[in-house]
């Protein structure tokens, strides 16, 4: 059974969101996400590569975007961040 996790500034991030549009769109995306963990983008920017380390997904949540990672031996999902999407340049 597959595990997710969500790092605590995940959870920082998310609560700082206060329009019911994009979270409502978070969590389908989350919801996508852990149903098919390959379906972000693993061509991640070098500043996000440099603050979570490799093997990075990214999948837009307009205006923000998902920072996850997943472990296909352990089945473990992990959500690192959900930086403005103009933060990670």
């Amino acid at each position: 059974m597959r595990s997710v996790v969500y790092a605590d500034n995940f959870a920082d991030n998310v609560a700082a969101i206060y329009s019911h549009r994009v979270l409502s769109l978070l969590d389908r995306r989350l919801a996508a996400i852990e149903s098919h963990p390959f379906i972000g983008n693993p061509n991640v920017r070098p500043s996000l590569t440099e603050r979570f380390g490799p093997t990075l997904r990214t999948f837009p949540v307009p205006p923000y975007t998902i920072v996850y990672r997943y472990d296909d031996e352990r089945d473990r999902l992990e959500f690192l961040a959900l930086p403005y999407d103009r933060s990670v340049w």
